[in-house]
């Protein structure tokens, strides 16, 4: 499944699931880091057995029927900030993020940047188990949940709409911790919550974010090492897509995580444009994220 191949992947997905073992690897290539400076003094061997057993989880589990080769995993990272225990009973904050490779070139564009605080119950030595139809353990089904993401926004960059089948696990997880498995799955007014992420990917007034994702990279990013200035254009064209969901949605997670993965790769990319395109897009990114406004004047000054 190399760049090109990829591409062309969503028209022939039933013949890739018929693809024979052989030919499958795991899909994610996950870092797991551990912080416990917030814990002080405490035993620290049950947070080696923890990455161990979260790296383990990520890593060897086959999450789709798709034949990836192995250098074709998605690269992606989960850092705990461990912040309290109670015995068995772990509060930590955790950091996803994840990244896609740019065509014809050694780039790595961010994808997701996710920050959360979740409470789960870890002992030495536990495996981690995940059955998609009975999840009763708040980490496994975090950690399934933000996996399935990190395919479903990889796939969505390759296709249009080319996540869907993974959002609907995800949307399969949410539905069963929903009842049982704390603040993270509940639907409530902090939309960047689990149930908050599910909802706007399934959400038609949003689509347009996801549509984005597959023209900002396949018509943008994947094109500049062959064509940058009309590459560029295209992605400058792209921005007044997002007005509608700006409008109507402006809290959507899907909105503030393409803030915090992209303005910076948006800083660099208009680097050497012209200075009527740099205000060009100044003024509509200012307009998408009021907030970011000290970050963005960078894309207006001249390298």
């Amino acid at each position: 499944m190399s760049m090109p191949e990829k591409t062309g992947f969503w028209g022939t997905i039933l013949l890739l699931f018929l693809s024979a073992s052989s030919l499958r690897a795991q899909e994610l290539n996950a870092r797991v880091q551990i912080n416990t400076d917030q814990i002080g003094g405490t035993d620290k061997a049950v947070y080696e057995s923890f990455r161990t057993a979260v790296t383990e989880f990520l890593n060897s589990r086959l999450w789709t029927q798709i034949p990836f080769a192995r250098n074709e995993r998605i690269d992606c990272s989960f850092v705990f900030i461990f912040q309290k225990r109670d015995d068995s009973h772990h509060t930590a904050e955790i950091q996803i993020t994840s990244r896609r490779p740019v065509y014809n070139a050694s780039y790595m564009s961010p994808m997701l940047n996710v920050r959360q605080v979740a409470e789960f119950d870890y002992q030495e030595g536990k495996r981690l188990d995940y059955n998609p139809n009975g999840i009763d353990d708040n980490l496994v089904a975090m950690l399934a949940f933000w996996s399935y993401l990190i395919l479903g926004m990889d796939f969505d960059s390759f296709a249009p709409l080319g996540g869907d089948p993974f959002f609907q696990e995800a949307q399969n997880i949410v539905s069963q911790a929903q009842g049982t498995l704390g603040d993270n799955w509940r639907a409530r007014d902090d939309d960047k919550n689990c149930w908050g992420w599910i909802s706007a990917l399934n959400d038609e007034r949003q689509k347009d974010l996801r549509m984005f994702n597959y023209q900002y990279h396949r018509q943008g990013l994947d094109l500049m090492t062959e064509t940058p200035d009309e590459a560029r254009k295209n992605i400058t064209g792209l921005f007044a897509s997002l007005r509608p969901v700006r409008n109507d949605k402006p809290r959507s997670p899907l909105l503030g995580n393409l803030s915090d993965t992209k303005i910076d790769e948006w800083i660099q990319l208009y680097s050497l444009a012209p200075d009527a395109e740099k205000q060009q897009v100044y003024e509509l990114l200012n307009y998408l994220w009021p907030g970011q406004g000290n970050r963005l004047e960078a894309i207006r000054e001249r390298p």
